[in-house]
């Protein structure tokens, strides 16, 4: 597997468990995938927890929950380490 598909399979696995949570809290699917693509593009910004709750808040949710809300969506869209990267440690750990 290149290191384009590995990119590929965590991203989408990142999607689809924060799209999950839009899904959970009643969003249909196609708009779900559209709220957690804004999440996962929002995460590497400076101001992403108020940012993301402020999407939640835009839709009717409680601040105290649009806050909950957003920081499951970012914890569930952190980058993972790559098969890749940690193959690499464990051979510079052998050595």
């Amino acid at each position: 597997m290149s290191g384009t598909d590995l990119f590929r399979t965590g991203r989408d696995t990142q999607l689809h468990s924060v799209a999950a949570v839009w899904e959970s809290a009643g969003f249909p699917p196609a708009s779900a995938l559209r709220h957690a693509e804004i999440c996962l593009t929002l995460a590497g910004h400076d101001d992403r927890d108020r940012l993301i709750a402020a999407m939640w808040a835009n839709h009717g949710f409680p601040p105290a929950d649009a806050v909950q809300r957003a920081e499951i969506c970012l914890i569930l869209a952190a980058p993972t380490p790559s098969a890749g990267t940690r193959n690499r440690k464990r051979k510079k750990e052998a050595k």
